[in-house]
């Protein structure tokens, strides 16, 4: 059924069920379960436990010359990590961000599209590293050189991305596999460039050529300044869980900085991360999707009296997925695709948005998207449905140090319904 101004029934698997449409501002009858009253009883119960396991203070983090405080950084995601999202990711506590990975082959070609991926924002007040991806040591020294020239205060390599375009050309992931050619790579940027170099891989190619300590050790005596170890194998992409222990093996394995990477999804989580593996940064990247307030909720319990709202609500939490929205029209016009992703990245865990995805997907303008978000989200507000624990629900995690042979058990996120 198209999105129209008439009133749509919508209901999801979820005992959320929600009159909503996009052309009249009235609201109409809402039926919350009693289970899920029961469960908003419950978010606001914390465990002693994992209050108890959060006092943990980590230092800043120095790469060279540029010092990351909070130790806590915004992940290079393609299609995602653009201009305003990190932006925004820092203006909720990131202690820097990353772009997204960057073609050293288009840099080298001048092409526009690529420099624009690298645009850097003056209302960004903390490092932002450029992420590198390409095969051929030579372009990638001197794509790192072109990018200095522009004050570009961190490069960092891709060596960790396992998609099928990027692999082929002899980029990404596969370098695991040429670790010697890796570190040559690392050799000849260092040459080129004197900001800070680092490198971001995965544990190895498969689970049967796990390398990712010996290639640690590699590029340590390359010269890098840190290395980001993204928990899992090429294989398994974003599959499984991932293996901490082997960044803690890393980190006993290196001099230089390490930063932990994968699975991080609470404040419990990134503190955890840290106390496991001795790691001297976090890296986050999916799990922020829709969800600065994520990186909030951890600089709350390192930071103490840094986060600027500590207690949004849901009337906050509208405004920005607004400004967030209008921010890119304004760069993006005829871009109601991405906004509809945008919508759909931000209503990730909360009540009833199964309901509002499903309406979403029928929007074909912008302004019906944006009308159809604002009352739902005024009915949540009306509810008195808790925000945060929707965002950030604590007292669900929990997360072990792994045996020798076996993984993490984690238990996930579960919405709050």
């Amino acid at each position: 059924m198209p999105c129209t101004g008439h009133s749509i029934m919508v209901s999801s698997g979820d005992n959320f069920s929600l009159w909503m449409c996009a052309g009249r501002s009235e609201k109409t009858d809402v039926f919350v379960s009693r289970s899920m009253e029961s469960s908003v009883g419950a978010e606001k119960k914390a465990d002693p436990q994992l209050l108890e396991e959060r006092a943990i203070k980590p230092s800043a983090l120095q790469i060279g010359k540029v010092n990351v405080d909070p130790p806590l950084i915004l992940a290079p995601m393609a299609g995602v990590t653009d201009r305003l999202y990190r932006r925004i990711m820092a203006d909720h506590g990131a202690g820097m961000v990353t772009t997204e990975m960057v073609s050293t082959q288009g840099l080298i070609r001048d092409q526009g599209a690529t420099w624009r991926l690298c645009a850097q924002d003056d209302d960004v007040k903390v490092p932002m590293a450029v992420q590198l991806f390409g095969g051929d040591s030579r372009v990638m020294a001197e794509a790192a050189r072109r990018l200095e020239d522009k004050g570009v205060q961190l490069i960092d390599i891709n060596a960790g991305c396992p998609v099928k375009k990027v692999v082929k050309q002899g980029a990404g992931a596969v370098l695991l596999k040429t670790p010697d050619r890796l570190a040559r790579m690392v050799e000849s940027v260092k040459a080129s460039v004197s900001v800070p170099v680092t490198v971001k891989v995965r544990l190895g190619w498969d689970e049967n050529s796990i390398n990712v300590v010996d290639a640690a050790r590699m590029l340590e005596r390359a010269g890098v300044d840190a290395i980001t170890v993204h928990g899992r194998t090429a294989a398994q992409f974003y599959g499984g869980q991932a293996r901490w222990e082997w960044i803690r093996r890393v980190k006993e394995a290196v001099g230089v900085p390490v930063v932990g990477n994968g699975d991080i999804t609470s404040p419990a989580l990134a503190d955890a991360m840290l106390r496991q593996t001795g790691c001297d940064a976090v890296m986050i990247g999916r799990a922020t999707q829709g969800n600065p307030w994520l990186l909030s909720a951890i600089i709350a319990g390192w930071r103490e009296g840094t986060t600027k709202n500590p207690l949004p609500d849901w009337m906050d939490f509208q405004d920005l997925v607004e400004k967030h929205v209008n921010l890119f029209l304004g760069q993006k016009p005829q871009a109601a695709g991405h906004i509809r992703k945008i919508m759909l990245w931000y209503s990730r865990h909360c009540p009833g948005a199964a309901a509002l995805r499903n309406e979403l997907t029928h929007c074909t303008t912008v302004e019906a998207m944006v009308q159809l978000f604002r009352v739902w989200v005024e009915e949540l507000q009306h509810r008195g449905l808790p925000f945060m624990t929707s965002k950030v629900p604590e007292h669900r995690m929990k997360r072990e140090l792994p045996t020798e042979n076996g993984p993490f058990n984690c238990k996930g996120l579960k919405p709050c319904r």
